[in-house]
């Protein structure tokens, strides 16, 4: 389910144009077909699964939606004004995780529809979520942490910037380098697969318990980072305080039409949620 409800965020937070505005009024039926991946359900179950979805997807919209291009607007303003810098970008980040919060504890709310699921349907339920987490501890495996690894996380991080930018310049450049050799340098103590696995077998166990552990369900739900060692917790805020100082020196490092490249695309998104808060508040 963890997975199957980051697509609200996906959908809505990467998706720009009339064809996002589309696809978003949509997400319902796109969330049951992901759902269908993962478990084949009875057609009273399908009923029930659609009715929490529709559920969730109003109250995405309506709810979050409108807090989204808020905060877009303050960036925008930010930008325009070339105020930008790295406190405002980790209260970006920390609303961002206010808003997860959000959707996690809603999804909690719904917990008792895996009690509905027979024994056969909850052991296919988790092995195709251990299936799809081998298939992404493959991926990594091949990409490894030698040299030529660190590389493609320098491109992929430059391709992915100018996306939104267009072409960057040396100096910008640069700063990426930097950027992942210094992150690179924290003692990687965050083991995502590890600490996804965690997360799985415990899932597992609390929902194959006869009867099952609804609590201790909701507890994974809304709080998965309770799998997180301390020293987990230290990289992955070291790692952000890095983050969040880089991607403020590259708003310092803005040419003049990168801004309005970014500023017409934060136009977009926000005009983009006032439709979708239009459509749903109707």
């Amino acid at each position: 389910m963890r997975r199957i409800y980051t697509a609200v965020l996906c959908l809505s937070a990467l998706l720009i144009g009339c064809t996002a505005q589309f696809g978003y009024r949509y997400l319902d039926t796109f969330i049951e077909w992901q759902l269908d991946d993962y478990v084949e359900l009875t057609d009273d179950q399908q009923t029930r699964a659609s009715r929490i979805i529709d559920e969730l997807h109003q109250w995405h919209a309506t709810q979050q939606i409108p807090q989204y291009r808020m905060r877009l607007q303050s960036l925008r303003q930010a930008l325009a004004e070339d105020t930008v810098d790295k406190e405002l970008i980790a209260q970006l980040e920390s609303d961002a995780w206010y808003f997860w919060q959000q959707i996690k504890d809603q999804i909690a709310t719904h917990t008792a529809f895996l009690n509905a699921l027979s024994v056969d349907q909850k052991q296919q339920l988790i092995t195709s979520m251990q299936e799809k987490l081998d298939e992404q501890r493959e991926e990594e495996a091949e990409e490894g942490d030698d040299l030529f690894a660190s590389y493609d996380r320098v491109k992929r991080r430059q391709e992915a910037l100018e996306e939104r930018l267009g072409s960057l310049t040396d100096e910008q450049r640069q700063l990426v380098k930097s950027w992942v050799s210094e992150s690179d340098a924290v003692p990687n103590e965050y083991d995502w697969l590890a600490y996804r696995q965690r997360w799985l077998d415990s899932f597992k166990q609390a929902l194959l318990a006869s009867p099952m552990q609804t609590k201790v369900i909701k507890s994974l739900i809304t709080d998965p980072e309770q799998m997180l060692s301390e020293a987990q917790q230290d990289n992955r805020r070291a790692k952000s305080t890095i983050r969040h100082r880089y991607l403020a020196k590259l708003s310092g490092n803005l040419t003049q039409e990168q801004r309005e490249n970014l500023i017409e695309q934060l136009d977009e998104y926000i005009e983009l949620f006032r439709d979708i808060e239009a459509h749903f508040g109707a």
